[in-house]
């Protein structure tokens, strides 16, 4: 794809997220992304076939930034701790940037295929993947202890890093980017016995 036709692209799929996070799938329309996306609503059709379509691209989009930022981020940092608590703000800030279209569209999970399911999860799977192979590394280090099951450790950390930002976000009402996921991090290396 011709690098002006891929910024077209990108420029309908950042406008999608804009409408479809402020009124979910079903209430969307493509007129209103392509008056977003300042073109023509014939213009959204040239790149994407359907509204479903364009939702499926935008997911695509989005894991693959979600993928790229992690990437990056686990790459920053000295040591295991330092890495995960990264991987932790880059997802405070995941979150703080897709908060609304994941609220108005979470509950629409019938408006994807079955082979987008399929790739979200092969995407999960790639971040787990990608943690447990800091965890990997650092047993191997000799940062972490040389028995640590990395597997079952990786989504004890996901699943803290998750609910933590879940909890403080809906329940006590934060922003993400008040959140500080360093005592989630804490205690996992701590452990929580005496």
């Amino acid at each position: 794809m011709s690098g002006v036709r891929e910024e077209r692209r990108k420029q309908i799929i950042e406008a999608a997220m804009d409408v479809f996070g402020s009124k979910g799938y079903h209430r969307a329309k493509m007129g209103e992304i392509a008056e977003a996306a300042e073109i023509g609503k014939s213009t959204v059709y040239e790149y994407f076939d359907s509204k479903k379509d364009l939702f499926e691209e935008m997911l695509r989009f989005i894991a693959m930034d979600y993928q790229n930022d992690v990437k990056e981020a686990l790459h920053t940092g000295n040591g295991c701790r330092e890495k995960l608590l990264a991987f932790a703000r880059n997802h405070g800030s995941f979150i703080k940037s897709h908060m609304e279209l994941a609220e108005n569209t979470m509950s629409e999970s019938n408006s994807v295929s079955e082979e987008i399911k399929k790739e979200m999860m092969a995407w999960k799977m790639e971040v787990f993947r990608m943690i447990e192979d800091i965890l990997k590394s650092g047993v191997e280090s000799g940062e972490l202890r040389e028995d640590l099951d990395t597997r079952t450790s990786t989504a004890i950390i996901l699943g803290a890093i998750n609910e933590n930002y879940a909890i403080q976000c809906i329940v006590d009402k934060k922003k993400p980017e008040k959140i500080d996921p360093e005592p989630v991090i804490d205690i996992i290396f701590k452990g929580i016995g005496i």
